[in-house]
């Protein structure tokens, strides 16, 4: 590849950077970290309200840093000098405060796929909560009707256990057949109780 392409390639490669860096990635980490939750800003429309914001707040994170950069006035490192290099390097600072920020509130799930022990969620905000009361109570209701249920079949064995004893050959196998059906009721029934306080078990711890 000739040099003048290759020049080309990176100077359009720098300027990119820079664009991004300026007017977008400080800002949208930021948002991501202020409002980690999915359809927080917007239940809608939340992409466009976060990439909106992103670019405002970069851009106000550029000025802030800059007006930092001269308040300081220039050292013997050239630290205070308002120049690419000073400006650069502190966005790119901020931007791995702010997704580190980010991520420990839970903005990045998919973090998981790089490694299990980085998987954060989000808390769940007042509506979430409600949401999550309301589900938990309906499962406590449905936990509630089995158990009853489970008790009613336990009785019915019995009942049909007890009657197989004091009745004739022909209603012994009538019963014996109740029982058996209770029974296969019985166990499918324990096993969805099983599934679903395991279930609940995992949202609450």
């Amino acid at each position: 590849m000739p040099d003048d392409v290759l020049g080309a390639i990176v100077a359009t490669a720098r300027v990119i950077g820079a664009l991004v860096l300026l007017f977008f990635l400080p800002g949208y980490l930021l948002i991501n970290a202020l409002y980690p939750r999915n359809g927080e800003l917007d239940r809608e429309y939340d992409t466009l309200y976060r990439l909106t914001l992103g670019f405002v707040l970069s851009i106000a994170v550029t000025v802030f840093w800059a007006f930092f950069l001269n308040s300081l006035g220039v050292n013997a490192s050239g630290f205070g000098d308002v120049t690419a290099p000073n400006i650069a390097a502190g966005l790119i600072g901020l931007s791995v405060v702010f997704f580190v920020l980010g991520w420990w509130r839970g903005a990045y799930p998919w973090m998981v796929r790089v490694h299990p022990s980085l998987a954060r969620l989000p808390k769940p905000g007042p509506g979430e909560l409600l949401a999550e009361e309301e589900r938990d109570h309906r499962v406590r209701i449905k936990l509630q009707e089995l158990a009853e249920r489970r008790e009613a079949l336990r009785r019915s064995i019995k009942d049909a256990e007890r009657r197989m004893r004091l009745q004739s050959t022909e209603a012994k196998s009538y019963y014996e057949t109740v029982r058996d059906k209770s029974r296969a009721e019985l166990k499918t029934l324990e096993a969805e109780l099983r599934k679903l306080e395991e279930e609940r078990a995992a949202e609450l711890y």
